[in-house]
């Protein structure tokens, strides 16, 4: 055991109908820590709260198990720890040990860099729903009514907001940045795609990139070589 490395998981889903993102949590930390056999997980630590709410007993909880055990704290998606750079950053200087799967080449350096993408993509997507609501409220919806039509209008907009999404996504974004980088050397999807999973990058949707997913990316954001 004395080259074995420790692990406490820690996940977090907002509801209790977010069964299936908590599935995807815990299989991307197995599949991690299966890839070594000197992992060892001793516990794992389940959070069914919102992402605002600092003040989390399963995450103190899986706090004190990593001082006590002298553990490492992994996550899936820095985003399930907190998307409050300073939040993160006091986890950091607590002297806990912890990385997230989603930043390839963990640091702090990038740890700062994707806190920061994330507190601001919160920041808004609070803005946008505000100010959406107050465009329905004045045109007179009546928010949450069970008998509204989705109008051509409407599924304009739902098209037009999927694709800033995409665009905002913090896995294309880090891609994307990837991605400029290699097209100065190559124009081959195949050998960026290659590149991209082997240093841990992932699609929006989590999965690994292949020749598409990888033109997608260049289309999206308009990438030459």
């Amino acid at each position: 055991m004395k080259n074995m490395k420790k692990y406490i998981a820690y996940y977090r889903v907002s509801t209790n109908k977010q069964s299936l993102g908590l599935d995807v949590q815990r299989n991307s930390v197995l599949s991690y820590l299966n890839n070594d056999n000197t992992n060892i997980l001793i516990s794992e630590f389940v959070e069914k709260e919102s992402g605002k709410n600092n003040n989390r007993i399963q995450l103190s909880n899986a706090i004190a198990e990593c001082k006590k055990q002298n553990a490492t704290l992994i996550i899936a998606k820095l985003d399930r720890l907190s998307r409050n750079v300073g939040f993160i950053f006091n986890l950091k200087e607590s002297g806990v040990d912890f990385f997230a799967l989603d930043i390839p080449n963990f640091s702090t350096l990038t740890l700062g860099i994707f806190s920061t993408i994330a507190q601001s993509e919160r920041e808004t997507i609070s803005q946008r729903t505000k100010v959406a609501l107050e465009a329905k409220k004045k045109n007179g919806f009546k928010l949450g009514a069970p008998n509204a039509q989705f109008t051509d209008e409407m599924r304009e907009k739902a098209i037009i907001i999927n694709k800033e999404k995409a665009y905002n996504n913090e896995n294309n974004k880090r891609a994307k940045a990837m991605i400029e980088i290699l097209l100065k050397n190559t124009s081959n999807c195949s050998r960026i795609a290659r590149t991209l999973n082997e240093n841990g990058f992932v699609t929006s949707r989590g999965k690994q990139f292949d020749c598409k997913s990888v033109k997608l990316i260049i289309a999206r954001y308009n990438l030459t070589a």
